[in-house]
């Protein structure tokens, strides 16, 4: 008997270390990708890390039944997209960190006081238009432009046809520039 235990104990632990050799292939195969996908959401990286910790935790959760997960990066970053979306709707609207950047930037090339405030306006000008566009739009609008994501990877994580992402990132970049010419025609004429 005790010979037939140590071989189940033997068994288990294989099984076990396969395991972790498993996720510790996912996590190494697809961190980057899922670290993209909450970074296009959260704009910050520290926010971005903890969404990916989230999300393989959330898959390390499923346990046996990751062999039912047909497409693990799918699934991953439909996952993180989630969380980070959550953890968005809790953070602050605008990003003092890259506006801070921007700022910095310019100010080491010597640009005046009217040019900041010029950027300032201007940086929160496009934040408050690209986040006044439908979310269907505006989602598929980030990850392309921010996070240069193709339409295939975009199409992954939010679970929508590659055509559907082609068409709503052409559809939200039309918007913008309506907004944006609306806005600056209004701006030379008061």
């Amino acid at each position: 008997m005790a010979a037939m235990e140590q071989l189940m104990l033997g068994e288990a632990v294989l099984t076990a270390d396969s395991g972790e050799l498993e996720f510790q292939a996912l996590v190494r195969d697809h961190a980057r990708h899922v670290y993209q996908v909450a970074h296009a959401v959260l704009r910050n990286h520290h926010d971005a890390e903890d969404a990916v910790q989230e999300a393989f935790l959330r898959f390390l959760r499923l346990g046996r039944k990751w062999g039912e997960v047909r497409n693990p990066r799918a699934w991953l970053a439909r996952t993180v997209w989630r969380v980070a979306v959550d953890r968005r709707r809790t953070a602050q609207a605008v990003s003092l960190e890259e506006a801070a950047g921007v700022i910095a930037t310019l100010c080491a090339k010597g640009a005046s006081v009217e040019e900041l405030a010029a950027t300032s306006e201007m940086l929160a000008l496009v934040e408050r238009l690209v986040a006044s566009l439908p979310r269907e739009l505006r989602d598929p609008m980030v990850l392309s432009t921010v996070e240069e994501m193709t339409s295939a990877e975009i199409a992954e994580v939010l679970g929508i046809p590659e055509g559907s992402v082609r068409q709503r990132v052409s559809r939200a970049r039309a918007m913008l520039g309506e907004k944006l010419a609306s806005w600056l025609e209004k701006r030379r004429e008061g």
